[in-house]
C-alpha cells in the first residue's frame, strides 16, 4: 500500500485514512470529533479553494494545513491488495 496525503486526491476519489500526523492538539481534537480516524473511508468532494471531505453523510471543509497531515491509501489500491 502506498500512503499519500489526502491533498493528493482528486474530487470523487475515495480513500481510507491510515494515519494523522503533524497536527497540534487542538486540530487533532477537531479532526477526531468529526470522525477522521485511522481506518475511516473518506471521499474527496472538492480540492479548491479548500479541501472538502465526505465522511458518511457529513461533509467537512479543511484548509491545507489540516488536510496535509491526513495520510490515506486509495480504496482502489486497498482493494487490489486484499
Amino acid at each position: 500500500m502506498t500512503e499519500q496525503s489526502v491533498t493528493a486526491l482528486k474530487a470523487g476519489e475515495k480513500a481510507r485514512i491510515v494515519a494523522i500526523t503533524g497536527q497540534d492538539v487542538r486540530t487533532l481534537r477537531k479532526l477526531t470529533v468529526f470522525g477522521l480516524l485511522p481506518g475511516v473511508e473518506i471521499e474527496m468532494v472538492q480540492t479548491s479553494p479548500v479541501y472538502v471531505l465526505r465522511i458518511g453523510n457529513t461533509e467537512l471543509a479543511l484548509d491545507y494545513e489540516a488536510a496535509v497531515g491526513l495520510a490515506v491509501v486509495s480504496c482502489r489500491q486497498d482493494k487490489k491488495e486484499k
